[in-house]
């Protein structure tokens, strides 16, 4: 088992410090930015045109985010303060987020009228090389605390060896969702092919992830007909990732 450790905050120079998930998430965006600037630039999308797509999608999955997360509470509505409710670092879901998002994609694309799933997908890459540092950030503050368990990959916790959801999907992520991408990227292909391999690889992970969420400690998520609100949002990703599958089937689809 892993020993226990914990960095809440990151030093910095002169006896500062900062919060350690805020940090990462910042550098998660920014390295998810500049990966979709990248992409965008081989794929000779206008710099213009992939920033006005990642502004809203960022945007509109930070609310997202935070409604979710605040729609799925455990505690009673108004019960945690105001803060909680203003400040959307308190309360995140990660599938109110992507949902959000891809919310924000279809509103500006519906609005300019332009192609969308090429910048689409370009964005979704940035998401997910950005996950790693988001994830990375869940498994040093332990936000996802599972079941007791004897796994190697257990959390050797004070009160007992338990999974960390954190720091699994850290680990998924690095070691098979980015280098997904790379082998995509490695050749032109049916635009459209990125969200399917994406979401038929991480939502089965995640789904079977859940089943490992604690309800022994306070705060359990909450569950409908057995399951957590997020291995419904893998369903639904399961679907669209299904129906993307079948779009770059067609004759007609091209990279």
């Amino acid at each position: 088992m892993i020993p226990y450790f914990e960095a809440m905050e990151i030093p910095l120079w002169g006896g500062r410090n900062t919060a350690a998930f805020g940090t990462l998430v910042a550098a998660g965006i920014l390295v998810g930015v500049a990966w979709a600037y990248h992409r965008a630039k081989v794929l000779g999308i206008p710099r213009d045109d992939i920033s006005e797509a990642i502004v809203w999608a960022l945007c509109a999955g930070f609310l997202g985010s935070h409604l979710a997360a605040i729609a799925f509470d455990p505690q009673p509505l108004g019960s945690r303060g105001l803060g909680f409710y203003l400040q959307f670092w308190n309360g995140m879901s990660s599938f109110g987020g992507f949902f959000g998002a891809l919310f924000g994609l279809w509103i500006h694309f519906r609005r300019s009228g332009r192609p969308w799933l090429v910048e689409a997908e370009i964005s979704l890459q940035g998401l997910v090389v950005g996950w790693v540092f988001g994830r990375l950030g869940c498994t040093l503050v332990h936000d996802h605390i599972g079941r007791l368990s004897d796994f190697p990959l257990a959390i050797q916790f004070p009160h007992g060896a338990r999974h960390d959801l954190g720091l699994y999907e850290f680990l998924y992520t690095l070691l098979v969702l980015v280098p997904a991408i790379l082998c995509l990227n490695r050749r032109p292909r049916p635009a459209g092919t990125t969200v399917w391999v994406v979401a038929w690889l991480y939502a089965p992970a995640r789904f079977l992830g859940d089943f490992l969420r604690h309800t022994d400690l306070p705060d359990p998520d909450a569950r409908y007909l057995g399951l957590t609100p997020a291995q419904y949002g893998c369903i639904a990703l399961v679907l669209i990732g299904t129906h993307f599958w079948k779009r770059t089937r067609r004759p007609d689809a091209g990279p």
